[in-house]
This record gives structure tokens, C-alpha cells and sequence, in this order.
């Protein structure tokens, strides 16, 4: 079983985006609360919830980061989630002005997958529909209504990802649909009356939410995936703090971890697997050298406190399969590697002078670490294996 990365601390990062959510949250409350104009025992009531909801919160957040299940490649400092939660107090505050039941609710848990997962967008979004209904004193059918917009918004939302602007406009017209549909349904089972004013709040509202999507969620979302890259090459540039460190503390271990991260990065292109967390776990995969014993756990202080991605820290963790033997392909390759780079580094210049004597060194390593099964849980196939060990072969030095 999969232990998960242990958490030294709270970055300061994390920390400080954190309170930035708290703080919207509070802002938002007292906001609806002023213009409500809400009595003080219903304020506490609100205000005990509004403490539960932040903390389950920022639980959730924690817990899907070190399982690396959040939308930024798992390497979320918490910003972008900030801000998502900032851009959707400020909706709500516009929501207000709408006529009932024509309120375009479903935005707010779309804008919230882009920095979470489907379901904690939908939970927060069926919160912020909550309060928009106690706040404006809505009813039982306002509220069903909002909340089937959003579980609608939610389970149409994987059919926009990878879509160009202008394809795949049927899901566009279902989100038209829906919007323009559901809420005039639940205002006629309300009030048991129509008018044609009601179809123009109908199709308006479905117009501007379908609009805003076709818009800016494209956008947004390829803006997240060169987020995810950007999460990667950072911590590689030379002007990077724990690289100067590296540097500092060992020129040896600098050229190691170059030449780890650079052939680990070759290996992974070569069987398809996430080049740049390959590149960046071969860098610090000895980083807790430089901090002395424990290794492991100093190693993954230090990723954590510069918010380095869960993905990487999982191959750190599995160092040496110390703790545990490599649980994915990337962890295999940045094993063979650096075990490789490691083990030729000692031979002497003379001995390895021959192409042949590394090729057989390369031949025997990693055919002896097969046949003990330490990549029996990796998932990595005896085909893929067979391309990386052919790939170093084929290098000229792993030097």
C-alpha cells in the first residue's frame, strides 16, 4: 500500500493563501450579512458554518495534494484556488441583482474545477447556493433548482476539456438549454404561472452563462496546463534556490543530479511517461544528502517547503526503495538512473573508458534489479523496461 507523502509542515505559501480563503470567506459573509440585514444569533449560525465549510476545505485541499489529485499537476501552492474562491464571492455579490431562479449558479462550480476536482467544485458550489438562498430568502424551489444547475454544470464540464473554441458546439447548446429550461420549470411548479417577460429572463440567462463558458473556459483551462508545466521547469532553472544549494554544498552532486534528471528525462520520452517530473525527481532524488539523516525525511522538508509537486515528492520518498519500491514508471526510471550514474561514477576513468564495459555494466544492473522484483509494482511492463535499457545502451556515456 501507498504511503502517502508525510507532511513536515505548512509551507509559508500554502499558509498564506490559506488565510486569503478564510478572509474571502469572512468578507463574503459579512457582506450578504449587512445587506440582509441579519439577526445576530442567525449571523453566529452562519458564521459556525461558513468555520466548518473553511475547514473541511482546507482538510480536502491537503489531503488531494499529497495524494496528487489536484489540477494543477500537484504542485498547487493554494493561489490559484484563492483566487478562484475571490472571482466567485464577487458573482455571488452579483447574483444578488438577478431576477429568482434566473441566476447563472452553474459558473461558480465550473470556475472552481479549474483548481479543484468535480466534486469539491460541486460541494462548494451547492454551499455558495446555499447561502444565496438564505441571504435573498429563496425557497425549497430556488434552491433545488440552483442546486440541479450546478450537478448539470458539473457533469457536462468533462465534455468541454480539449475542445477547440468552436467545436463540439451540442455541448454548448445543452448547456443553453439547461440554463434557459430548468429555471423557468421550477418557477412555473412555484408560482403556477408563465409570461413572456419569463421567457426573456429564460433565454437571457441561458445566453450570458452559455457565453461566458464558449468564452473564458478554454482560456482558463489552457492556462492551468502551462501552469502545470511551469510548476516543473522552475524548480530545474539554474536561478533556482535549491539548485544554487546543490551547487553550493557539492559540485559532484550538481553533476550527478544533472545527469540523472537529463537521462531520466530521455527514458521517460522514450516509453511516454511525464518527462518533466522524471526530469525533476532525477535532480532531487538525492536531495536529502545535502541535509544529512535522515535523508528521506529532510529531503521531503525541504520539497515541501518550496511547494515542489506531490508526484515528485512521491519519487523522493521512494528513494533507494527504502520505504517502499517504485510505485510508478517514473519512480522506476529516476531508480535505474540514478543507480546507473551512481555506480559507473565509482568505477574508475580507465575502466569505463570502453563502450563495451558500460554497456555491460548498464546489461547486468538493471537485469539483476529486474529479476528481484524491486519494478514488480512500478506498472512498469517488461516492454517498456527493455526500450529503457536499450535507450542507456544506445548512450554513448552516462557521464
Amino acid at each position: 500500500m501507498v504511503r502517502p507523502v508525510k507532511e513536515n509542515k505548512i509551507s509559508a505559501r500554502r499558509a498564506l493563501f490559506m488565510t486569503g480563503i478564510a478572509l474571502t470567506f469572512a468578507a463574503g459573509l459579512a457582506f450578504f450579512a449587512f445587506r440582509s440585514q441579519v439577526l445576530l444569533d442567525e449571523l453566529f449560525c452562519l458564521g459556525v458554518l461558513h468555520c466548518i465549510m473553511v475547514l473541511l476545505l482546507i482538510l480536502a485541499f491537503v489531503r488531494r495534494r499529497i495524494a496528487g489529485e489536484t489540477a494543477l499537476g500537484q504542485a498547487d501552492d493554494y493561489g490559484r484556488i484563492f483566487w478562484s474562491f475571490l472571482a466567485c464571492w464577487g458573482m455571488e455579490a452579483l447574483f444578488v441583482f438577478c431576477p429568482d431562479f434566473f441566476i447563472p449558479v452553474m459558473l461558480i462550480p465550473l470556475l472552481l474545477s479549474l483548481s479543484m476536482d468535480a466534486a469539491l467544485a460541486l460541494c462548494f458550489g451547492i454551499y455558495f447556493v446555499f447561502l444565496l438562498c438564505v441571504f435573498g430568502g429563496l425557497g425549497n424551489q430556488a434552491l433545488y433548482c440552483y442546486c440541479l444547475l450546478d450537478m448539470a454544470g458539473i457533469m457536462l464540464q468533462p465534455y468541454l476539456r480539449g475542445k477547440k473554441r468552436l467545436e463540439g458546439m451540442e455541448v454548448y447548446l445543452l448547456y443553453f438549454l439547461v440554463n434557459s429550461i430548468v429555471p423557468i420549470l421550477f418557477y412555473y411548479m412555484t408560482y403556477l404561472e408563465l409570461s413572456s417577460e419569463l421567457f426573456f429572463y429564460a433565454v437571457g440567462n441561458g445566453l450570458v452563462t452559455t457565453a461566458l463558458i464558449l468564452i473564458f473556459y478554454r482560456p482558463l483551462s489552457l492556462d492551468i496546463s502551462r501552469t502545470v508545466e511551469e510548476n516543473y521547469r522552475k524548480i530545474l532553472k539554474e536561478d533556482y534556490p535549491l539548485v544554487g544549494d546543490i551547487r553550493r554544498y557539492s559540485l559532484a552532486e550538481y553533476r550527478h543530479a544533472m545527469r540523472v534528471s537529463r537521462l531520466a528525462a530521455m527514458c521517460a520520452k522514450e516509453i511516454g511517461a511525464n518527462v518533466l517530473c522524471c526530469a525533476c525527481a532525477g535532480f532531487y532524488y538525492r536531495l536529502g544528502k545535502m541535509e544529512g539523516e535522515p535523508e528521506i525525511d529532510n529531503a521531503l522538508k525541504l520539497a515541501n517547503d518550496h511547494c515542489f509537486p506531490a508526484d515528485v515528492m512521491l519519487i523522493m520518498e521512494e528513494y533507494g526503495g527504502v520505504i517502499r519500491l517504485p510505485q510508478t514508471p517514473e519512480s522506476a526510471i529516476v531508480h535505474m538512473v540514478d543507480m546507473l550514474v551512481t555506480k559507473i561514477e565509482l568505477l574508475d576513468q580507465d575502466t569505463m573508458s570502453s563502450t563495451w564495459n558500460q554497456d555491460m555494466v548498464i546489461y547486468q544492473s538493471l537485469n539483476e534489479w529486474s529479476q528481484k522484483g524491486f519494478y514488480d509494482e512500478s506498472g512498469l511492463s517488461i516492454n517498456q523496461f527493455l526500450k529503457i535499457r536499450e535507450k542507456l545502451v544506445a548512450e554513448e556515456t552516462l557521464l
